[in-house]
C-alpha cells in the first residue's frame, strides 16, 4: 500500500507567499491547506491533521508565535512539526521561534529546494 501524501498547512497573510508556497509543495505531491489568517490555523490543524505547519510569525490578526505556543500546548508530543517561514532573521528571532514551539526557522526569501528538502524530511503522522 502506498504511503499517504504528506499533509501541510500553510498560513501567511501575504497572498503571493501563500500561493507560491502552495504551488511549490503541491508540485511535489504534498497535500496542502492554505489559510491567510493566524486565527484559522488551529481549526485547520484539528480538521486536516497535518504533518507540518508552515507559519508566518507576523500576521495582523494573530501572531504566529502565539499560534505556535497554543498548538504546542494543545497537542504536546502529537503537535505537527512547526516551521516558521518569516522575514525575521537573526539570533533573537530564532530564539523566539524556538521558545514558541517551532522546530525550524526559514527566512524569507527562502531557497525553494532547501524548503522542499526540509518539508520532505518531516515524518508522517501515524495517529
Amino acid at each position: 500500500m502506498a504511503a499517504r501524501p504528506l499533509r501541510v498547512v500553510i498560513a501567511d497573510d501575504e497572498r503571493d507567499t501563500l500561493v507560491t508556497l502552495g504551488i511549490l509543495l503541491r508540485s511535489e505531491g504534498v497535500d496542502v491547506r492554505l489559510t491567510s489568517k493566524g486565527a484559522d490555523v488551529e481549526t485547520a490543524v484539528a480538521e486536516f491533521r497535518p504533518d507540518a505547519v508552515l507559519l508566518d510569525i507576523t500576521m495582523p490578526d494573530r501572531s504566529g508565535l502565539q499560534v505556535a505556543l497554543d498548538l504546542t500546548r494543545q497537542h504536546g508530543q502529537k503537535c505537527p512539526v512547526l516551521i516558521a517561514v518569516t522575514a525575521h532573521s537573526g539570533d533573537a528571532a530564532r530564539r523566539l521561534t524556538a521558545q514558541s514551539g517551532f522546530r525550524h526557522h526559514v527566512t524569507k526569501p527562502y531557497d525553494p529546494d532547501a524548503l522542499l528538502n526540509l518539508v520532505a524530511s518531516v515524518e508522517r503522522r501515524t495517529d
